[in-house]
């Protein structure tokens, strides 16, 4: 009867390590997958930003051309007004630097 349940306790303990190693082989080949997907986001997400970063140049460009055109604009309806305040930043400046 001893010799039953030893024998019982056993083939449990044999098939609870082999659940035990069967788990943590599908949890490893589940992190492995999910390894590989983060991989492979991480690597969009570059692959983004680069190409982001690759648009900032058009961008500031396009910019810088509106603010000509404006500031161009600015000028030919406002011409005195363009001097006035070109000479007001020249003595400001002028101020600023002859005090260093």
């Amino acid at each position: 009867m001893a010799e039953a349940r030893i024998e019982a306790v056993s083939d449990d303990l044999k098939a609870l390590s082999q659940d035990a190693k069967k788990m943590a082989r599908e949890a490893q080949e589940s992190l492995l997958q999910k390894n590989g997907e983060l991989s492979a986001k991480c690597v969009e997400f570059f692959n983004s930003a680069v190409a982001a970063a690759k648009e900032v140049p058009a961008v500031a460009v396009a910019k810088t051309k509106e603010v000509a055109v404006s500031t161009d604009e600015y000028v030919h309806h406002n011409p005195w007004r363009a001097v006035t305040l070109s000479a007001g930043v020249g003595v400001l400046l002028g101020l600023l630097l002859a005090k260093k």
